[in-house]
């Protein structure tokens, strides 16, 4: 989600050299296009998601298909228009974009929110469907995503990234109503056996071992209810399994596209950078809800808390150390953050926090990642109780 993910030079969902529009019925939709070739669609991730983190991915199919990377309705250059923000209709929303662009059936690959569009693509749009590559989408019931972001707070965790998005918006007044569209429809989401009964075409169901919003039970439940599916876990990743371990994730990709491995080209980057983004920005979030149970998914009861009264160790210490923390900053409370530096499995913050309870004008933290778990976690801060 992070501006320092990717290292390619093209600037992918801001290029006008390839950038096009699509008028629907109540917005316009964006969308680029890369190389020639048979048609592929790319549809990026929700809300934090946008077409610049699958630039890797770009990169890679553009050289043997024709790339329709779309921004979904409410991210990067797309409206978020007036219509009720569903699956189906950003389904409808791309199937707009490909009677633009071709008259061929396209392959898909869909990451997290945008797998579940390509899912109710191939659904309910079956003719205009290959073959699709799904990664970090899987069977889903109401309730199961409880999402609660705030502009506020996500402009705190990475100011940079959403102002170079506020930039991009038609409207970015409705940022926020953006975020509240999306929480709405995954919060009611059902995916199960007789819609997946549905997908006709061959899709590869992919997921990271330590995905943080799908038990990998629900991945191998969602490849067994697609009549014609095939199953990959990514070792070693999380929800961005592509940002991660994107060799396995793209050595896999072509096994199933059956795209000789000769023309498989990796960039020269650091993967680890890329995980404890992901962890801390997943630290963050539920730390800002104050959300014990997600908070307690980054540790393990090997994981060592160091603090100016002594180490904490364990879940269970943990646990009790977050609860009374969250006393001092609950949630809705002031919080900046003043400096995010990542290098390599090591990330360090400082911030600054604001509540009717406490004053804490500097604080740091410092997190040792150990795969996809913080081993060892530092945490000082100067406050004044009110």
């Amino acid at each position: 989600m992070s501006n320092t993910l990717q290292t390619t030079t093209i600037p992918y969902g801001n290029n006008p050299s390839a950038g096009h529009y699509k008028n629907v019925d109540d917005t316009k939709i964006y969308y680029e296009i890369y190389g020639s070739g048979k048609p592929l669609v790319i549809l990026h991730g929700g809300i934090v998601g946008s077409t610049y983190e699958m630039a890797e991915l770009i990169d890679n199919f553009s050289k043997r298909y024709q790339v329709i990377a779309i921004s979904t309705r409410g991210h990067g250059k797309s409206g978020i228009g007036t219509k009720p923000h569903t699956y189906e209709q950003k389904a409808k929303d791309v199937v707009a974009v490909l009677n633009e662009v071709t008259k061929d059936s396209v392959t898909v690959f869909g990451f997290s929110d945008g797998g579940y569009t390509g899912y109710c693509l191939a659904s309910l749009f079956p003719a205009r469907v290959k073959q699709m590559i799904i990664l970090g989408a899987a069977e889903t019931q109401p309730g199961d995503y409880k999402i609660n972001l705030k502009v506020s707070d996500m402009m705190k965790i990475d100011h940079v990234y959403w102002e170079q998005q506020l930039k991009l918006m038609p409207e970015p007044d409705r940022l926020q109503e953006m975020f509240d569209k999306v929480s709405d429809a995954t919060a009611k989401m059902q995916i199960s056996k007789d819609f997946f009964s549905t997908i006709k075409c061959p899709v590869l169901v992919m997921a990271g071992n330590h995905d943080q919003f799908l038990t990998t039970q629900r991945v191998v439940n969602a490849s067994k209810m697609i009549p014609n599916a095939e199953l990959a876990i990514i070792p070693n990743a999380t929800h961005a399994a592509f940002l991660e371990n994107f060799p396995a994730v793209w050595a896999t990709t072509a096994s199933f596209l059956k795209i000789p491995v000769d023309t498989i080209q990796f960039k020269n980057k650091t993967t680890m950078n890329n995980t404890a983004e992901q962890i801390l920005m997943h630290h963050l979030v539920a730390f800002g809800d104050n959300n014990l149970n997600e908070i307690l998914k980054d540790y393990t009861e090997q994981s060592v808390i160091m603090t100016p009264q002594g180490p904490i160790k364990g879940l269970g210490e943990i646990r009790e150390f977050f609860k009374v923390f969250f006393n001092v900053i609950p949630t809705g409370s002031s919080f900046s953050m003043k400096q995010k530096t990542i290098n390599g499995n090591v990330a360090y913050i400082v911030w600054a926090s604001k509540s009717n309870t406490a004053e804490i004008p500097f604080g740091t933290d410092t997190f040792v990642f150990e795969g996809d778990k913080i081993k060892y976690h530092t945490v000082a801060d100067f406050r004044s109780e009110k």
